[in-house]
């Protein structure tokens, strides 16, 4: 391989057996790296040609070494979301770039667009006219999950392993004595809404369960899932277990159970598709995926950061997260809440 060009730090990174993020802070000279890596990397670098002063020639050719993230307004706020900026901010700093927030209403032809190299989208609703514009427009673009299927598709996708997710933690449920394990969701205007949906229905086939579920918004709140956890539960077949999908929501499954007479954990397990602090501090403590947005918004940023580097015009990248399950008390029979 030769050529800085054609050479990004991807490439040096896999090649010295180190992290993306070791392999950026040896070269720029930051972070906790010890001198041996740090050589290490650097001479990598060098027989791979990479030149670390490329985002300089990038300028030089009308970068501004600037990359913006869009979110949709709703979800600001929630733990997830705010883990993902943090997470890009970090990514996109390690190679000395701006990150910069976007309002929503901006459209591609907005001045403050000519201030950006590329944009970063995270969950994007098939149905956000915003979103729709940047991967309609001329920037490159990275999303966290996949976008709208009837556009283009960006130069790189993020995406988390929802199917092994939602396996997991059914799985989990069953094991611990759930014979009617239910879902509260959203619909299908976003790529996380389908892929968990799809998921559950998957596994539901697979396993010879019945699906028992609720469609909920995209942002939904506490008292929304408390209003479809009681729907669930005061129907002919009341699940033994419930799902919520939405972010810090789960406390409206446990208030719906309790307002029954019933225990979580005893007579009703409880999990959240998205785990956070807020999961963790309940009472009882709840089950949840940690999807790792940390991670996620980092990689968004990194890949978006390589497209440039490398001025890719082949095939979408794509990366692919995997999870963790944080089980707690909520789905352990024999706790009480």
């Amino acid at each position: 391989m030769s050529g800085s060009s054609a050479v990004t730090l991807l490439d040096v990174a896999r090649a010295a057996g180190v992290s993306r993020t070791t392999a950026s802070a040896a070269i720029a000279q930051t972070g906790r790296v010890s001198d041996q890596t740090r050589q290490h990397v650097l001479r990598i670098a060098d027989s791979l040609g990479y030149a670390p002063n490329i985002w300089a020639r990038k300028l030089r050719q009308d970068r501004v070494l600037s990359i913006g993230l869009y979110m949709p307004d709703q979800v600001f706020g929630r733990a997830y979301y705010m883990d993902f900026a943090f997470g890009a901010a970090e990514g996109s700093h390690d190679q000395g770039v701006s990150l910069i927030l976007l309002a929503r209403g901006i459209e591609p032809d907005d001045p403050a667009m000519h201030l950006l190299d590329g944009v970063i989208l995270v969950d994007p609703l098939d149905d956000d006219p915003v979103a729709r514009s940047l991967l309609g427009g001329k920037l490159p673009v990275v999303t966290g999950e996949y976008g709208p299927r009837d556009l283009p598709e960006p130069a790189g996708v993020v995406v988390t392993d929802h199917q092994g997710a939602v396996y997991q933690l059914f799985d989990h449920l069953v094991d611990q004595g759930a014979l009617r394990p239910a879902l509260i969701a959203p619909g299908t205007n976003s790529h996380w809404g389908r892929a968990i949906r799809t998921g559950y229905a998957n596994w539901c086939a697979e396993r010879g369960r019945t699906p028992l579920s609720v469609q909920v918004e995209f942002d939904s709140t506490p008292g929304d899932v408390e209003r479809a956890s009681a729907e669930l539960l005061d129907g002919a077949t009341p699940p033994d277990a419930i799902v919520s999908a939405p972010d810090a929501a789960a406390v409206g499954a446990v208030a719906a159970v309790r307002a029954r007479g019933l225990e979580v954990g005893n007579d009703v397990l409880i999990a959240s598709y998205v785990d956070s602090i807020l999961m963790q501090l309940s009472t009882p403590p709840i089950t949840g995926v940690d999807l790792r947005p940390r991670s996620l918004g980092r990689s968004c940023a990194e890949m978006l950061l390589d497209v440039l580097a490398s001025e890719r015009k082949d095939a979408p990248l794509l990366s692919e997260l995997p999870t963790e399950l944080n089980i707690r008390a909520s789905s352990t029979h024999g706790s009480s809440g």
